[in-house]
């Protein structure tokens, strides 16, 4: 047996009695529910997600869709795009969270639950052939029913656009802010999102507009999005950029780079990729000149064939009055305590001029200063603050001045607003996905006189 499939066995077996002790408690009410399944694969982690709803109607507001609490592993790292070099061992980090998920569906649901892992910015910036290689040996496990019980097609573990992340992003925070309720008539939120390797806008422009056009039917309305990623402009990737950029403007590749966007006391050798290293120090200079570096890679200058454009001379309509919810990366860079001080550990609105002027205030502080008061990402937090500055003023022309436009957080009434949800809602609506309720799972219930019989022959063999 190979090495990492004898792993996967000896989970399977441990972890199966999790299970079979968890399902055994469920009652008759869980017939009266559908559960789906979602892997949020990130550029840095792989999340677990478990929804349930009712079965006899699709939700449109949140006391309609729960997301379970799970008892065992809810995220692994790395994202499964670390493993591009040996992709066979995807499979058991994954597995570790189909046990999780087992756990938290009955065991009767198991097999009529549907299951979805979706990827996105790590995962797009691979090769094709590098990524093909990894969804091998995830499809691999996911038709395996000795581990996976749960109902899975070819093709449900892919790697999605950065404008459907967009799209599931925005249907998370207006489903959480009761915009499909049908006793309601509320005016619909922007979505602002930003992770390791990408970001995205989406929002409901006011009249016609002109590319970028996502229509979505849900809850009985029809919404015609705008909706925009910009790969490479995550938080990590924009970082990447800005490194890559310093090193090809120097003269002496081999000399130290002075970056004013990193902050007094930071050196730093950088791998930036074609076995190129950037040796880096941070002069903490924000009011010029890291400004004036951030926004040379944001593009604000580039060729704009169809206006209105915001970054690299991508085209987007007037935000207008739009309110925006900013999660992710936002919420990291911004908030009390880990970030710039933006906004308070429970989230809450902000102005890009607060943004900045608390950004400024950070970048005046040394690397240790900064590393000892926002913890081991500190030191990214000045030119992250200056880059989430320009983005939102500069690119996407929100109102510096507004106190009313831009809420950043984490969660909406103690849910996170992460495009999982947002996801779990789409395949429930768009794609009409109706799973018959079996009885039957894939995994049977195992004695323990059988684990104990497995365990002797596997270390045996």
């Amino acid at each position: 047996m190979e090495p990492n499939l004898r792993v996967c066995f000896v989970l399977s077996v441990f972890l199966g009695v999790i299970v079979f002790v968890s399902s055994a408690r469920v009652g008759r009410a869980s017939h009266n529910y559908r559960y789906g399944v979602i892997f949020d694969a990130g550029s840095s982690s792989t999340k677990l997600h478990v929804y349930r709803w009712d079965r006899n109607s699709l939700p449109t507001k949140k006391a309609d869709l729960t997301e379970l609490k799970l008892s065992g592993t809810r995220k692994v790292r790395p994202g499964i795009s670390s493993y591009v070099a040996s992709p066979q061992f995807v499979k058991t980090a994954l597995i570790l969270l189909l046990y999780s998920a087992k756990a938290a569906v009955p065991k009767e649901l198991h097999s009529s639950t549907p299951v979805y892992l979706k990827a996105t910015a790590g995962m797009r910036l691979l090769k094709p052939a590098d990524a093909d290689a990894i969804f091998d040996q995830i499809n691999e496990l996911f038709q395996n029913p000795t581990f996976n019980p749960f109902k899975f097609e070819r093709g449900w573990a892919k790697v999605i656009s950065g404008e459907e992340e967009g799209v599931y992003g925005w249907i998370t925070v207006n489903f959480l802010k009761g915009v499909f309720d049908s006793k309601t008539d509320m005016k619909t939120f922007g979505a602002l999102d930003m992770g390791g390797g990408s970001t995205q806008i989406t929002f409901l422009p006011t009249g016609q507009f002109y590319a970028n056009l996502f229509p979505l039917y849900i809850a009985g309305k029809r919404y015609d999005l705008y909706t925009n990623s910009f790969l490479k402009f995550g938080l990590d990737q924009f970082r990447l950029q800005m490194y890559q950029y310093l090193y090809q403007q120097a003269t002496d590749k081999n000399a130290t780079i002075e970056n004013p966007c990193d902050l007094q006391g930071y050196n730093s050798a950088v791998d930036i990729g074609d076995s190129k290293v950037a040796k880096i120090k941070g002069t903490g200079n924000p009011n010029r000149q890291c400004r004036a570096l951030v926004r040379q890679l944001l593009g604000l200058n580039d060729t704009c064939y169809t206006e209105p454009c915001s970054i690299i001379g991508e085209y987007q309509p007037p935000v207008g009055d739009s309110v925006f919810y900013a999660t992710a990366a936002y919420y990291y860079v911004s908030q009390v305590g880990g970030g710039v001080g933006a906004v308070n550990k429970n989230g809450g609105f902000t102005s890009v001029n607060n943004i900045q002027g608390k950004t400024d205030d950070f970048c005046a502080l040394s690397y240790a200063q900064a590393t000892n008061q926002s913890g081991e990402y500190g030191y990214t937090r000045c030119a992250a603050g200056n880059y989430i500055a320009a983005l939102l003023s500069d690119g996407y022309k929100i109102d510096r001045n507004a106190t009313d436009k831009v809420y950043i957080t984490e969660e909406i009434n103690g849910v996170e607003i992460g495009w999982a949800l947002g996801s779990m809602m789409y395949e429930l609506y768009l794609l009409n996905i109706q799973f018959a309720t079996g009885s039957a799972s894939h995994v049977t219930a195992t004695s323990l006189d059988l684990i104990l019989a497995s365990l002797s022959l596997m270390w045996t063999s």
